[in-house]
């Protein structure tokens, strides 16, 4: 086997990075490193800020990595256990749509009532994510998998709530799919308008691995927007989704003098409940975080020859200090030490 000429420090970094794979929704910002998309607006579904509190919901950041055929996402925040929703919204550029009508699947109806939504990017899959806590000892989230283009629903599975399990059980996961939910955070961003509290230092909250045969196999940029949402009433016109003030990239993209308050019922099309149809596209700023094309060979190609050689590590040292794009192996947005420390951790791999 080949080895690299450099030796470099700090290769205590390469435990966070082995670990980067564990989907238990615990530790986020460590496995993953740096965000995609901060909040920057305050939690209209209130915060959660003790132990002993079993309401407050809120997203606080995005990450999102993709290594070895597998897209990993992951949001810190919390979810309160009366129905709230974390919906995934991911462009692989099958749809040529900014919004969509989905009729199929009512496990995650906050999906469902979403149809209609106008988007910034054009989803072609959801993942939603629904917790109950009934509070007699069963605190579940509840997965679905949505194919927005042809008009299809999958109930994948439960998972209980601060276990660190990662397989649901009870549906079908033909797509496998890993997913986790850590609910202990109680830092994060506030349900103050005029403080909204910092967003790293939330450190728990959802994890998921979707391998990309579960998405079509999209060879070129993903986009992904996070939203929080309430329940769905879907006999009603005017309760079909609760959308709340949270969305990754925030709804007010950084601009803290400008803070949006809950959509409220996105299908709802009189007043006061007159946001439909809710457009994250009319909003200032990109409402989604992109992703280069995952490599299909091993974690540190590269160039995708299927060799983590010193071709790879070339790349990385002459892109290094760019913010993204070629070289950036860990998908966040900056070619820096660790992405050359995954090259070196992997080096000789497939050669």
């Amino acid at each position: 086997m080949r080895r690299p000429m450099l030796v470099l420090g700090g290769l205590v970094a390469l435990v966070a990075l082995a670990s980067a794979q564990t989907v238990d929704g615990r530790n986020i910002p460590q496995e993953f490193g740096t965000p995609l998309a901060s909040q920057t607006n305050y939690t209209g579904f209130g915060d959660r800020v003790s132990s002993d509190q079993n309401w407050g919901s809120e997203l606080n950041q995005l990450f999102v990595r993709c290594v070895n055929g597998v897209l990993y996402i992951g949001v810190t925040g919390n979810l309160e256990g009366n129905g709230n929703s974390i919906h995934l919204y991911i462009d692989t550029g099958r749809s040529s749509s900014n919004t969509f009508n989905l009729t199929t699947g009512c496990i995650n109806c906050s999906v469902q009532g979403m149809s209609g939504v106008l988007f910034d990017h054009n989803p072609d899959y959801a993942i939603g994510v629904n917790r109950f806590d009934d509070q007699q000892g069963n605190d579940n989230i509840y997965i679905d998998i949505h194919d927005l283009v042809n008009n299809q629903s999958t109930y994948v599975g439960a998972v209980a709530v601060g276990t660190g399990a990662n397989t649901p059980q009870g549906g079908d996961n033909s797509a496998n799919l890993s997913v986790a939910f850590d609910n202990a955070n109680l830092q994060g961003v506030t349900s103050d308008p005029n403080n909204i509290g910092d967003p790293s230092t939330a450190t728990t909250g959802l994890e998921v691995a979707i391998p990309l045969s579960a998405l079509g196999n999209p060879q070129g940029e993903i986009k992904i927007l996070a939203v929080l949402t309430g329940g769905a009433n879907l006999d009603d016109p005017c309760q079909g989704t609760y959308l709340s003030n949270q969305s990754l990239p925030a709804m007010n993209i950084g601009n803290t003098s400008q803070q949006f308050g809950n959509a409220a019922w996105a299908r709802c099309p009189d007043p006061p409940f007159d946001f439909f149809p809710f457009s994250f596209a009319e909003l200032a700023g990109t409402h989604y975080v992109a992703v280069q094309p995952c490599p299909a060979g091993p974690e540190g190609d590269v160039n995708g020859d299927g060799c983590v050689d010193d071709a790879d590590l070339l790349i990385v040292l002459f892109n290094f200090g760019n913010a993204g794009g070629d070289g950036d192996v860990n998908s966040d947005n900056i070619v820096d030490d660790a992405d050359l420390l995954i090259v070196l951790f992997n080096f000789g791999t497939g050669c």
